[in-house]
């Protein structure tokens, strides 16, 4: 259910990416505006982006088999390493172009309408996006969709820097043109270098947050049986967490009821759904501590 939530989510980003890549390019045709040119490419990255989530969450819910017991879930921080360094191609290019041109002083002589009406339409499109990305990687508790989220919400800022830029080069300041997508440009790069390391943290078992801890805590001493839950540890595999923790129980439980306890402590935790595999260490209440 939730990974074919996800599957729809990633469907309408690309969809609604390709779109702006299209009517991008149609205005890079008609203007010599190296905003709207670096907007294109910007949108070029959302697009292998929005491919790229679509195929990891894929991947990322496929049944887990002999060669990858524990599932598939490293595949989408593998592949967002690809996105960075790809992304990061892109923000160099537009930097150096903008560079470029200024030393030559090759200034946009053509911007027209096209590129306003390009950015006014990715400004709002973009703003809807930011919102439902929001309340579906809440509802489904996705860091890939709640990035995309954050990256539509930049976007909306970088279209309205850009769309001012326009306007005003319009009037016969082209040099703001330039400037505008050179500042494009960086924020491609910080872009890259932010999904590159947050990637890099997935896939080098980094701990999850004191806030997920704590429900796991929570959630962990709610069941009937617990008397108490410490040594908690967890870390990313892929998106998702495998967490290690341990429930005191009374000593006088037979090893069957024990058990139950056990299993009932692993289903409440592995309801979290961002937790994919919870291991339940059971030990009586009088030897805590001692293991």
């Amino acid at each position: 259910m939730v990974g074919s939530a996800a599957m729809r989510a990633a469907f309408v980003a690309l969809g609604a990416n390709a779109i702006l890549l299209a009517l991008k390019a149609v205005a890079t045709g008609f203007s010599d505006s190296l905003t709207i040119f670096s907007e294109t490419l910007n949108s070029l990255a959302d697009v292998v982006s929005a491919v790229v989530i679509l195929l990891c969450v894929r991947w990322a819910w496929m049944t887990p088999d002999e060669s990858h017991p524990f599932g598939h879930r490293r595949a989408e921080p593998v592949a967002g390493l690809v996105v960075a360094i790809f992304t990061g191609i892109l923000g160099f290019e537009v930097c150096k172009t903008a560079v470029v041109d200024l030393w030559r002083g090759a200034l946009p002589q053509r911007i027209g309408p096209y590129p306003i009406v390009a950015l006014c339409i990715t400004a709002g499109m973009k703003s809807w996006l930011a919102v439902f990305f929001h309340r579906r990687g809440e509802r489904l508790d996705s860091p890939a969709l709640r990035a995309t989220a954050i990256d539509c919400r930049n976007d909306v800022l970088i279209a309205v820097q850009g769309l001012a830029a326009v306007v005003v080069a319009d009037l016969r300041l082209p040099l703001l043109d330039v400037l505008a997508a050179m500042l494009v440009g960086v924020y491609i790069l910080y872009s890259g270098h932010r999904i590159g390391m947050e990637n890099l943290d997935y896939l080098m078992g980094r701990a999850p947050s004191e806030e997920l801890l704590e429900r796991i805590r929570s959630a962990a001493g709610g069941v009937r049986g617990v008397l108490c839950v410490d040594e908690i540890k967890g870390h990313y595999v892929g998106t998702f967490v495998h967490v290690e923790l341990t429930a005191h129980v009374d000593g006088a439980l037979s090893t069957t009821e024990s058990h139950d306890v056990c299993e009932a402590t692993r289903s409440a935790v592995e309801a979290i759904g961002i937790v994919d595999r919870a291991f339940v260490h059971i030990a009586p209440a009088e030897k805590r501590g001692h293991h």
